[in-house]
């Protein structure tokens, strides 16, 4: 019998705003002093992303958002030896700022109900997610903001823990909060994790012995793909 839900947030739950990179791009050139074309810095800003989730689901670690600056810095011609983390700070608390201007929408609109009938229904929850430009402390605002805080019992987020999915050691610090709540009367097998990634997700799920769910049609409600589980909403 399930026991526990663990989430995914990226593309699970949430998915971002267009608008937000595009005005990241415009607000990154602009501050380092930049002169090469928009379309560029955003190009490059997605190359990283992309790369830096590939090398941290291999190797299981986490690369940080000031190191993703500085390789998109480095690719885009500037010279990083003035750069500080003074002005990686100030860039990033100005990003921020963009990112709750146009900040992401739920998938699901009924996701916060769905949530706190699962939670009425005895199951606990939680998020475990792999961060890249945005770190958990940010994404916890967000939660927050979008009324999905209070039925989480807790939140684990890659920058925070050192640990990428579908490392072992990520999924492990998840069984090990989980049990807690269950006063250590819980296994891996009684806990279900919903993720959309094939490999980071699904694989990881599966090799800490616990159900894993795949999340295929973004727009898909949740509340049928709770039905296809077996998980009670009543």
């Amino acid at each position: 019998m399930t026991k526990h839900i663990s989430f995914d947030l990226w593309m699970t739950l949430i998915r971002s705003d267009p608008r937000f990179k595009q005005e990241r791009a415009l607000l990154f050139r602009s501050f380092f002093g930049l002169t090469v074309p928009e379309a560029q810095v955003l190009s490059v800003f997605r190359e990283t992303d992309l790369l830096v989730n590939r090398i941290n689901e291999i190797v299981g670690k986490n690369i940080l958002p000031h190191e993703m600056y500085l390789i998109n810095l480095n690719k885009l011609g500037a010279d990083l030896e003035h750069i500080t983390v003074t002005e990686l700070d100030a860039f990033y608390a100005l990003s921020e700022e963009l990112f709750f201007k146009y900040a992401p929408q739920l998938l699901c609109a009924e996701t916060p109900l769905l949530l706190e009938q699962l939670k009425d229904n005895g199951y606990t929850l939680n998020i475990l997610s792999n961060t890249g430009y945005i770190p958990g402390k940010t994404l916890r605002k967000l939660l927050h903001r979008l009324e999905l805080e209070d039925q989480l019992c807790f939140q684990l987020y890659s920058d925070e823990t050192g640990f990428s999915k579908p490392a072992p050691e990520m999924f492990a610090l998840m069984i090990s909060a989980a049990g807690k709540l269950h006063d250590g009367q819980l296994n891996a097998a009684q806990i279900l994790h919903i993720g959309d990634n094939k490999v980071a997700d699904i694989a990881g799920a599966n090799k800490a012995g616990m159900q894993s769910c795949l999340v295929i049609n973004y727009e898909n409600n949740l509340k049928q793909l709770f039905y296809d589980t077996g998980i009670c909403l009543t």
